[in-house]
C-alpha cells in the first residue's frame, strides 16, 4: 500500500461527494408506530472519533479496545445493464508477495501488482460490454474508502496513541494487536488501510507482518451465514410476507417499479426490497456520477432518469426496512439472534478473557467487515433512531473496556464518533458495568447456533 499516494487534496474532493447524498424526506407506513427521521443522514462518509472532544474516564484505567468497522467507500455490488459509468481503483496500489513459513526477511517471489483490466468493448472480449468503465471489480474498494480508513487510522493514533498513551508510537510487537476480515477482498484492504495510518511507519518484513485472521466463507460468523444458517432465510421469508411488509411494499411500490423499469433490473430480489435501489443509486451520487437512465434499443433516454429525490426516498425506505427487519418487528430478536449472535460472542469472550488475564499483551481488537455487521451489532445494542440508520462507509464501532479504580469494569461504547444513545436507555453507554452490558448481550448470543439454525 503506498500511502504517499493518500494525498490531502483528493480526500478533499472525495468528501465534496457527501453532501449530495442526504435524505429529506419524511416516510410513514402503517407498518410501525414510529416515524424515521433521517432528514440529516448521508451516507457517504461516517462521523470520525476526535482527540479534540474524547476524553478518557476519570480515575479509570484502559484495558481493551474492540473496533468493529465497516469497509470504505466502493464500488457497487449490484449490476445494471447499460451502465456508462466509469470506476477507478488504481490511484492507491497493492503489492503482495509470497515468501516461505520461517524463510528469511527476503521475499521468495519477488513482488506483485495486480491490476483490473476491462479491455474496450469491440465484440472480441465477449463480456466487457457487461460492466462499467475504468479498473474496479464490483464491490472493490475505492481509492476514496482507502483514505477514509486512513482518516480513521490516523483519528485513532491522535486519541489512543497520542492522547492516552495506550497504544504504543512504533508497532514493535504484533501480539499487541489482534485483527480479523472477512473472506471479502474490501475488508482487507480497509484494514489495511486503517493500520498503516495508525502505525504509519511500519516495514514489510515477515516479522512484522501483523496476522490478519479470516475464516473461511463457509463458517464466518461476522455476517448473517445463510448457507450454514438457513433458518435465516426461513424468518426472513415469514417477515417479507407479513401483511405490514406487504403493504410497506405496496406504499412505495410505484418508485419500485418506475426504477426497476429505469435501470432495467427484475427479480425476486429487486421485488422484496430496497437493498440493491439503495446500493445502486447511492453509490453513483456519493461519487457525483450521472443517475441511471433509461435505455431503449440500447440508446439512452435521457427523459426517464432517477433523480435525487428518488434517491432520498430510497435512502429512506431502506433505512426503514432494515431498522424494522432488526430491530422494530416481532421477529427482529430471533433474526438478529442467529445473524450477527456467534459474534456478539466472540466479542464477549474476548472481553472476559482479558478481564481474567489470558489475552496477554493484547491492547486492540480491529474486525474489518460490513454494515451487514455493524448494523445488527447496533440492533443488539438497541440503538436510538438516529444511530439505527444504514451504516454509512468506513463506520466505525468502538467497544472500550475500562477497570475503574474500586476494581470494577465499564464498558463504553462509540459509535462513528459519538458515545451510543439507547432508544429504552437500558444502560449508560458511556461507563455500562459490564455485568450489566454482558447480560444484556448475552439474551442474543446462541448457546447451540447450529442446533437454532436447524429448527
Amino acid at each position: 500500500m503506498q500511502t504517499t499516494a493518500f494525498a490531502v487534496v483528493a480526500i478533499l474532493a472525495a468528501f465534496a461527494a457527501a453532501d449530495s447524498a442526504k435524505s429529506n424526506s419524511a416516510f410513514k407506513t402503517d407498518v410501525s408506530n414510529y416515524v424515521l427521521d433521517d432528514s440529516s443522514y448521508s451516507y457517504c462518509n461516517p462521523g470520525y472519533p476526535s482527540a479534540q472532544s474524547y476524553a478518557p474516564l476519570p480515575g479509570a484505567k484502559l484495558e481493551l479496545v474492540q473496533a468493529v468497522v465497516r469497509h470504505g467507500d466502493r464500488t457497487p455490488v449490484n449490476y445494471i445493464p447499460n451502465d456508462d459509468s466509469t470506476w477507478n481503483c488504481n490511484e492507491i496500489e497493492e503489492e503482495t508477495y509470497l515468501h516461505g513459513t520461517g524463510e528469511s526477511e527476503k521475499n521468495t517471489t519477488g513482488s506483485f501488482r495486480q491490476v483490473i483490466a476491462i479491455p474496450k468493448w469491440n465484440q472480441k472480449y465477449g463480456f466487457s460490454n457487461k460492466i462499467w468503465k475504468g479498473s474496479c471489480e464490483e464491490g472493490e474498494l475505492t481509492d476514496h474508502g482507502k483514505r477514509q480508513h486512513n482518516i480513521l487510522g490516523t483519528q485513532l493514533r491522535a486519541i489512543y496513541v497520542d492522547k492516552l498513551g495506550y497504544l504504543p508510537k512504533e508497532l514493535n510487537s504484533t501480539d499487541e494487536v489482534y485483527l480479523r476480515t472477512t473472506y471479502i477482498w474490501r475488508t482487507k484492504n480497509s484494514a489495511e488501510s486503517l493500520l498503516g495510518a495508525l502505525w504509519p511507519k511500519r516495514g514489510i518484513a515477515p516479522k512484522d507482518a501483523i496476522l490478519l485472521h479470516t475464516y473461511p466463507k463457509r463458517i464466518e460468523t461476522m455476517y448473517g451465514n445463510t448457507d450454514m444458517c438457513p433458518q435465516i432465510n426461513t424468518i426472513m421469508a415469514q417477515l417479507v410476507a407479513s401483511d405490514g411488509y406487504q403493504k410497506f411494499l405496496q406504499d412505495q411500490g410505484p418508485l419500485m417499479a418506475k426504477l426497476s423499469d429505469i435501470m432495467d433490473v427484475h427479480g425476486s430480489s429487486w421485488k422484496e426490497g430496497w437493498d440493491g435501489y439503495f446500493d445502486v443509486l447511492n453509490a453513483r451520487q456519493c461519487h457525483g456520477f450521472k443517475l441511471p437512465c433509461k435505455h431503449i434499443d440500447g440508446v439512452q433516454n435521457s427523459t426517464q432518469c432517477a433523480s435525487a429525490a428518488d434517491v432520498a426516498q430510497v435512502t429512506h425506505n431502506a433505512n426503514y426496512e432494515w431498522a424494522y427487519k432488526y430491530r422494530d418487528s416481532p421477529q427482529a430478536q430471533n433474526l438478529t439472534r442467529l445473524y450477527i449472535g456467534s459474534f456478539v460472542g466472540t466479542l464477549r469472550d474476548q472481553m472476559q478473557d482479558r478481564i481474567a488475564g489470558h489475552t496477554g499483551s493484547l491492547k486492540l481488537a480491529l474486525y474489518s467487515a460490513h454494515d451487514s455487521t455493524v448494523w445488527p451489532l447496533l440492533s443488539v445494542l438497541d440503538a436510538g433512531d438516529r444511530q439505527s440508520l444504514w451504516p454509512p462507509y468506513a463506520s466505525n464501532l468502538i467497544f472500550e473496556l475500562w477497570k475503574q479504580q474500586n476494581g470494577s469494569r465499564v464498558v463504553r461504547v462509540i459509535f462513528n464518533g459519538e458515545v451510543l444513545n439507547l432508544r429504552n436507555a437500558w444502560c449508560d453507554m458511556n461507563a455500562c458495568p459490564v455485568e450489566k452490558f454482558f447480560k444484556h448481550i448475552d439474551a442474543f448470543i446462541p448457546s447451540d447456533i447450529a442446533n437454532e439454525c436447524s429448527n
